[in-house]
């Protein structure tokens, strides 16, 4: 591009570079060379919920389960149950005889000395307090015609008042051993029948079931004509339906579970079986709590059981999955 320049100008041979300087500071400036603006980057996408999974060992076990003792040494006569069978409360399960010793035991219980001691001593005062009154009605005579000092009164009225007071007590006593003995005679006829009395001994005592459910234990010893000792466990009753797993869980694992959850159980002897449960307890005490120690939980999963196809002691894999 040239521009001309009349008359003789000085300048007029750089003039030509100046403008063509111009010209490119104009065509390298940032508006002039400006892109065209990025396009906005993409928002990023909604995670989908996850769930979280907590798995821990547990093993099965009845919710409810009671004993059935024998009371008294005997021998076994009959066995009326077998283990797994249902039963309901009330129903004999075994029968057995009481040995020599302890038939004399159960009529000592029927007739308690001490209830005896107490009716002679109760007579004794209440005949001391007859003569105390009938001295007491004689010396208040006397001392109304003046012929008996009242400190003589006093005295006598002193003693009749401690005689009154000791014949309050054994009454006391003889009632409260009277007492004992009727719950004491309540509790042998529950183990020998209804028809033990003083006078009549049964051939035979029962063991009963305490409770509705079924035989999940017999003493390894329990046979007709076995002898076994007092206070030995005989049977076994508990609920099967439904069951519990008892687990431990690590404190970390407790702060995800909940009363009302919803977990999965496999039993280790039955693959490809798989249960639903419910978390039914928690506990808020620790296992042991010792410094030096894991804190760990006992929970509890109750598991319906229909079938009975679950007994008690199965080891089982229990799954709790929750949303995060």
């Amino acid at each position: 591009m040239w521009i001309r320049i009349p008359g003789n100008n000085k300048y007029a041979s750089w003039l030509p570079g100046v403008l063509a300087l111009v010209w490119l500071a104009l065509v390298s400036s940032p508006v002039a060379a400006a892109s065209p603006a990025p396009a906005p980057a993409a928002a990023p996408a909604a995670k989908e919920p996850q769930a979280s999974e907590v798995a821990f060992i547990g093993k099965f076990a009845c919710p409810v389960k009671r004993q059935v003792v024998l009371p008294f040494p005997g021998v076994i006569t009959g066995i009326q149950v077998q283990p797994g069978q249902k039963v309901n409360a009330g129903d004999t399960l075994a029968l057995y005889s009481l040995s020599p010793d302890a038939t004399l035991a159960v009529h000592r219980r029927l007739s308690p000395p001490q209830i005896k001691d107490l009716e002679a001593k109760l007579a004794d005062v209440e005949r001391a307090l007859s003569q105390a009154d009938a001295k007491q009605r004689e010396v208040a005579q006397l001392a109304a015609k003046k012929l008996a000092p009242p400190q003589t009164l006093a005295q006598v009225d002193k003693e009749r008042q401690i005689l009154a007071r000791q014949r309050g007590a054994v009454q006391a006593r003889l009632q409260q051993e009277r007492q004992f003995a009727a719950d004491d005679l309540r509790i042998l006829k529950g183990q020998l029948g209804d028809s033990l009395n003083s006078k009549q001994m049964p051939k035979e005592g029962a063991l009963k079931a305490p409770i509705d459910g079924y035989v999940v234990y017999t003493h390894p010893d329990l046979r007709e004509g076995a002898e076994l000792e007092a206070n030995a466990i005989a049977f076994q009753i508990g609920v099967m339906d439904p069951m519990v797993v008892k687990a431990q869980v690590h404190e970390m694992e407790s702060q995800q579970m909940a009363v009302g959850d919803q977990a999965e159980i496999s039993p280790e002897s039955i693959p490809g079986r798989k249960f639903a449960a419910q978390v039914s307890r928690l506990s808020w005490v620790p296992i042991k709590a010792g410094m030096e120690q894991p804190t760990y939980y006992e929970a509890e999963f109750q598991v319906p059981n229909p079938e009975l196809t679950l007994k008690e002691g199965m080891k089982v894999r229990v799954v709790l999955r929750k949303s995060k």
